[in-house]
């Protein structure tokens, strides 16, 4: 009874489908079966089918459950108790590192999931959006004398954030064990430079 009582509730129904299928595509080359993620949750491919309305549908789910997660502990998030703008961005630089690396779906929506429609499309939609938040975060930046570039914020956050991209990609295909360390580092004196940021005491 407690079992029926459980799969009858949708919200963790949804979850236990949500999660079966992060599991699967976390060490797979990308592709996905409803069948496959049925048997994992343990519920018939007709209910997976009824929550997400088809493969590509589970697929975006899981991409937006990534990128919530993604956004509202690093990318959007305010680190307020950082008090400089750059020792702020510095940080959020090292977190974005670190969460593609401790989150299981992390290398896998960057790299190999990248291509797919489904996935390009809720990417494009995502980063029209972080490249919007990002730009009142440069121009904050800009208005405080931190940020020296002159281009506009909205140019500058769009370049910064694709580098940004475009740079743990390479890393994380690369054959080498990804060094968080460096490639933060790396990551931060690009920004900075882009940015035209003073370098300071880290």
């Amino acid at each position: 009874m407690p079992n029926t009582a459980r799969k009858r509730d949708p919200v963790l129904t949804r979850k236990r489908i949500l999660k079966a299928a992060k599991a699967l595509l976390a060490r797979s080359d990308g592709n996905l079966e409803m069948a496959w993620v049925s048997r994992k949750a343990g519920v018939s491919q007709g209910l997976a089918y009824h929550y997400f309305g088809s493969k590509e549908g589970l697929l975006k789910a899981v991409v937006e459950d990534f990128y919530d997660r993604a956004e509202s502990s690093v990318l959007m998030a305010r680190m307020d108790d950082r008090g400089d703008w750059a020792g702020r961005e510095r940080r959020r630089v090292r977190s974005y590192v670190d969460f593609l690396l401790d989150d299981p779906m992390g290398a896998a929506v960057i790299t190999r999931l990248a291509a797919t429609p489904a996935v390009a499309a809720v990417e494009a939609r995502r980063w029209d959006s972080l490249i919007t938040e990002g730009s009142k975060n440069i121009a904050e930046g800009q208005k405080r004398g931190v940020v020296t570039a002159t281009q506009p914020s909205e140019l500058l956050a769009a370049m910064t954030l694709g580098a940004m991209r475009a740079a743990v990609v390479s890393a994380f295909t690369s054959p080498e064990p990804v060094d968080a360390e460096k490639v933060s580092q790396d990551l931060w004196e690009f920004v900075r430079c882009g940015l035209g940021i003073k370098e300071t005491a880290s």
